[in-house]
């Protein structure tokens, strides 16, 4: 071998060499949030006892087990009749109305005292709109069936509307919401396409909850939230003031129950 391209070989190893030399791990703290305290209540015009649970919510690497919060204090208040319910914790993070009657067009008011954090939100249950008939469909989009709710928007503006979906026994995690902007005052009949794959022999109960606004802009940003391709996405809009996450909801809800043929 030739004396240059020695020394051309040993050239390209020191270079090699140095690289690999040059390496440095770094690490990436995905731990950085400070847990939040994360607060779902419903008032609603079924039976009572409504529930509000309060957990704390956790970090990127952590298992997705939320930590209950207990030994808070919880007042529901009817802002229609004055009537207050401090709620009673019956499970951990878990509190339940004692005399609370959820009515439409009352207004009802959350307060939260958590180790001394203040978190208060209100919302105004709106009147009650009926589930008629539900069936299934062929979707547009794909071989699969997808739910037909049948209901009647009312004549007045600023209705608002979320769609909960229980299949064989199972709360879908799917967000479907609607409002009367293109539907005022008609009869609807509108496939959700956004809910889960329905097969043969599948139990579905939906239920057709009217909102209000504040709790459909929750909604909203949730499902936002749900569909960004983002390392860090954004929290939804929450209804709660205080710094707390998650929303109060006083709604009305109706449902029909169907088997998928």
């Amino acid at each position: 071998m030739k004396p240059n391209r020695i020394s051309g070989i040993a050239y390209l190893l020191l270079i090699v060499f140095a690289f690999s030399a040059c390496k440095k791990v770094i690490n990436i703290n995905l731990n950085s949030a400070s847990p939040r305290y994360v607060v779902e209540g419903n008032v609603t015009n079924q039976a009572a006892p409504y529930l509000v649970s309060i957990t704390k919510s956790i970090n990127f690497d952590q298992d997705n087990v939320y930590p209950t919060v207990s030994g808070a204090t919880v007042v529901i208040t009817d802002m229609t009749t004055m009537l207050a319910d401090t709620l009673k914790e019956q499970t951990p993070g878990n509190y339940y109305t004692t005399i609370t009657n959820g009515i439409p067009g009352h207004t009802y008011r959350l307060y939260v005292n958590a180790a001394g954090n203040i978190f208060t939100a209100s919302s105004t249950m709106p009147p009650i709109v009926t589930l008629d008939s539900l069936y299934t469909q062929n979707s547009a989009f794909g071989d699969r069936q997808v739910l037909v709710p049948v209901y009647t928007d009312p004549a007045a503006t600023g209705n608002y509307y979320h769609f909960k979906e229980v299949r064989n026994d199972t709360v879908t995690d799917a967000v479907q919401i609607r409002n009367d902007n293109l539907i005022n005052g008609q009869v609807v009949k509108l496939p959700l396409n956004g809910g889960s794959d329905l097969k043969a022999g599948d139990s579905v109960t939906l239920y057709l909850e009217t909102i209000d606004s504040a709790v459909y802009q929750y909604y909203y940003s949730l499902e936002q939230t749900t569909n960004q391709n983002s390392a860090t996405p954004a929290n939804p809009l929450s209804n709660i003031s205080g710094g707390a996450l998650g929303y109060f909801s006083a709604h009305t809800s109706s449902g029909k129950s169907i088997l998928v043929q």
